[in-house]
């Protein structure tokens, strides 16, 4: 080998050397530490805005398949009069075939939900919920049982129902006053535990408005509420009520939960019943939920 190409070696082995360890090749990509504050406040507002062009799209898709369905339905429907109109035979037959279609398309058109949920959105809030009110019965010492009490005028939004959850295994109830306050701290013992709003606290007041009244017997109001559950919320798939209105209970059989762990505190479920049925009877319900042979049930008592 000859000098030169020595001396030329050693000026590449020196200026590799001298290459700055943090300087970033041509085919590589930036790290987030290269960012300065101002890029990463634009590259945070990109993503939120791709977000939301994501979750837009979605609706619109989702809007787009109930208008195809209305569309269908309508086409159907006209293609029916018409054959009514010129077929000689079937034209009673085909008339109330198009007014179905007719009507059903347009319902399914006008009707086609603005804003769509999904059930994890659904989920993962009321998951927040859920471990807050296990804290507090872990951090207070309260007792497992869930006990919906009907109290006097307004408790916010909703109807005029408060969860209570005692901290005495041998407790009574508060006054209606004492259950205005997140804690209720009376002087008597076994009294005492904490108050709050139930979950399904609105959605009972929105229930009882969509059907224009809420049933008043435990006959009635068990195969309502199991209904509502199943074709009007959709949180279930499934609900059989097994009722003794003598003994004071209902219990309800459900099937596939759009949330996990039926047990929870304040399940929707649950709340939904416990806050359903002490709204209707004016009593206060207990609420249990256990697991029998595969079957989950919630027991209402009052």
């Amino acid at each position: 080998m000859s000098s030169q190409e020595e001396t030329t070696r050693e000026r590449g082995d020196g200026n590799a050397s001298a290459r700055d360890p943090g300087e970033r090749r041509p085919d590589q990509k930036p790290s987030l530490s290269e960012f300065d504050e101002a890029e990463l406040t634009a590259l945070v507002e990109e993503l939120r805005a791709e977000n939301r062009r994501l979750r837009e799209e979605y609706a619109r898709a989702q809007q787009a398949e109930y208008r195809r369905s209305a569309a269908a339905l309508l086409a159907l429907g006209v293609l029916a009069v018409l054959g009514g109109l010129v077929l000689p035979i079937g034209t009673e037959l085909l008339f109330i075939l198009g007014a179905i279609g007719l009507f059903g398309g347009a319902m399914t058109w006008f009707l086609t939900p603005e804003r769509l949920v999904t059930t994890t959105v659904g989920r993962s809030v009321y998951g927040s919920v859920a471990d807050t009110g296990e804290r507090l019965r872990a951090e207070l010492g309260l007792r497992e049982t869930n006990v919906y009490v009907p109290v006097d005028g307004g408790a916010g939004d909703g109807v005029p129902v408060r969860l209570f959850v005692p901290q005495s295994s041998s407790y009574e109830l508060p006054a209606s006053e004492e259950l205005t306050s997140l804690f209720v701290l009376p002087e008597s013992r076994t009294r005492r535990g904490i108050a709050v709003r139930p979950t399904a606290a609105r959605i009972v007041q929105e229930f009882e408005t969509a059907v224009g009244g809420i049933a008043e017997t435990p006959a009635d109001l068990g195969a309502q509420l199991a209904d509502a559950l199943v074709e009007q919320f959709e949180v279930v798939d499934g609900a059989e009520p097994e009722i003794d209105a003598d003994g004071g209970r209902i219990t309800l059989v459900i099937r596939g939960s759009a949330y996990d762990d039926v047990a929870a505190f304040d399940h929707p479920v649950a709340s939904f019943l416990g806050t359903g049925i002490a709204y209707s009877l004016d009593r206060p319900v207990t609420v249990e939920t256990t697991e029998d042979g595969g079957r989950t049930l919630v027991t209402c008592r009052w």
